[in-house]
């Protein structure tokens, strides 16, 4: 008697146990919002985008992170002595890395922009240098965007320098 008492209780704390799991499962797997999914997107893409492989050896041309940050500090570098300079891979990359996203391409306007945060880089003609691929206009534009964020550090004999990296994405 006391065996099949000992079996029942066991098969209800496991019954429990399942119900438990059971319960957590399906609200862990709510569906998201587009909201949430294009700003999920957005981060991942501007993640991808700066951790994408160039095709260069040279340590300032090996990521698309890496050539940002070349051309604001050293613009003329040649990649492996030879290739592109830092601005116009940089460039190129970007642009090549934006196109692949298809989700933007077809419905989304976008700006990838880069800035230096707490310094001025000027160009050869004196003016302010920033990076700006896609739609320029959505940095002044108002009403509903998505805007991921990120940052590049780079570390020299004068101090630690800060780029601020934006991709801003607003429907067509």
């Amino acid at each position: 008697m006391k065996r099949a008492q000992t079996n029942i209780v066991v098969f209800v704390f496991i019954l429990l146990i399942v119900v438990g799991v059971i319960a957590f499962l399906l609200s862990a797997a709510r569906t998201l919002n587009p909201v949430e999914y294009l700003n999920l997107y957005a981060h991942n893409s501007l993640l991808s985008v700066l951790r994408e492989d160039t095709g260069y050896t040279d340590s300032n041309c090996k990521l698309v992170s890496d050539v940002i940050s070349c051309s604001f500090f050293t613009p003329t570098w040649q990649c492996d002595g030879s290739g592109p300079t830092c601005r116009s891979l940089a460039e190129e990359k970007i642009t090549e890395a934006m196109d692949q996203f298809e989700i933007i391409k077809k419905s989304y306007r976008y700006l990838f922009r880069v800035e230096p945060e707490g310094f001025v880089v000027k160009d050869a003609a004196g003016t302010p240098f920033s990076i700006n691929i896609g739609d320029g206009t959505l940095a002044t534009e108002k009403g509903e965007k998505i805007t991921a964020n990120e940052r590049i550090s780079r570390v020299s004999q004068s101090g630690q320098f800060l780029l601020k990296v934006q991709l801003i994405l607003k429907k067509k």
